[in-house]
């Protein structure tokens, strides 16, 4: 077997990162994390000309032993002008944060579509090469048009959804979830907006998160004293309603009348006893009832018996 020989030891590729199915991870590697939560430890100085940052490539490929002549790797080692990235490689955004790649090319489409075409400045100067750069990957390519023909999943495309604005424009909406433990979160959700803007919406998820994320309260057993009691259910309750009438439970309710005692004419065989009556008996004392005047009289005739 013939044994091949590299005319280039010092040649690098780029290395992406991949999950457990073989797709290009999004989430931003720990060192990427590191440096864009840091503000002390990003690049603070003046951009740089792009024949500069060129010219720095090709030294350090000749260096290592690499290919100048390899458009693709001496792209791999310009140095970023731009974003919370500069200082570090095109290889190195590549190999830690595809995420912040795929935002910065469909941001570049959608200039192209609408004829933007300005190259002013070094750090537009940058991006562009940058964009030049990252087109050349077919692992790029292929994530950019899975990305536009699949059908959008609200709640995969929510996660991956950049803020889009502030200090926090790069970052995903699972990002600030995630890390709601800075206090970001709590001031999204917490702020005033106009509703369907950025911010309302990131507002509207981060809600949505906190909801889902409690715990649900627990269910007290209802016992048999707790449920009401239903007619169906107590024969004896049922049979006293009915027996109750109307008319009969307003009667109750109507105080009694007092009664009024009516005379009773006094019999003719009776009449005597009315005038004896005005006679005052000794015996009996003041007569003042018609009761008291019927016993008087058995008195008297058993008076008249006895002599």
């Amino acid at each position: 077997m013939e044994k091949k020989f590299s005319f280039f030891p010092g040649k690098i590729s780029v290395v992406f990162r991949k999950g457990p199915r073989g797709y290009l991870r999004q989430d931003p590697s720990d060192a990427a994390k590191l440096l864009k939560d840091n503000s002390s430890l990003q690049d603070k100085s003046a951009p740089l000309k792009e024949d500069t940052v060129k010219q720095n490539a090709l030294t350090v490929i000749r260096q290592r032993g690499g290919d100048v002549s390899d458009r693709t790797e001496v792209l791999g080692e310009y140095i970023l002008q731009f974003g919370k990235y500069k200082g570090k490689s095109f290889r190195w955004l590549l190999e830690n944060d595809v995420g912040y790649t795929v935002y910065l090319l469909k941001h570049r489409e959608k200039e192209e579509a609408a004829g933007v075409c300005t190259t002013e400045g070094h750090k537009k100067a940058s991006l562009l090469s940058f964009v030049d750069y990252a087109r050349s990957f077919e692992e790029i390519i292929s994530l950019l048009r899975f990305q536009s023909e699949k059908p959008t999943s609200q709640a995969a495309s929510e996660d991956d959804q950049l803020v889009g604005f502030g200090t926090r424009a790069k970052s995903t909406w699972q990002e600030v979830w995630e890390n709601r433990a800075d206090g970001y979160a709590a001031f999204i959700m917490r702020a005033k907006c106009f509703s369907g803007s950025q911010m309302h919406k990131l507002q509207q998820y981060l809600i949505k998160k906190e909801s889902a994320s409690l715990p649900s309260p627990p269910v007290l057993a209802s016992s048999a004293h707790d449920e009401p009691i239903m007619m169906e259910d107590d024969e004896e309750l049922e049979k006293a309603m009915q027996s109750i009438s109307p008319a009969k439970e307003l009667q109750s309710l109507v105080p009694p009348r007092p009664t009024v005692k009516k005379s009773v004419p006094l019999p003719p065989e009776l009449q005597f006893l009315v005038k004896e009556l005005a006679i005052p008996q000794q015996t009996e004392g003041t007569v003042s009832a018609l009761g008291i005047a019927v016993r008087h009289s058995e008195f008297r005739t058993f008076t008249t018996e006895s002599t």
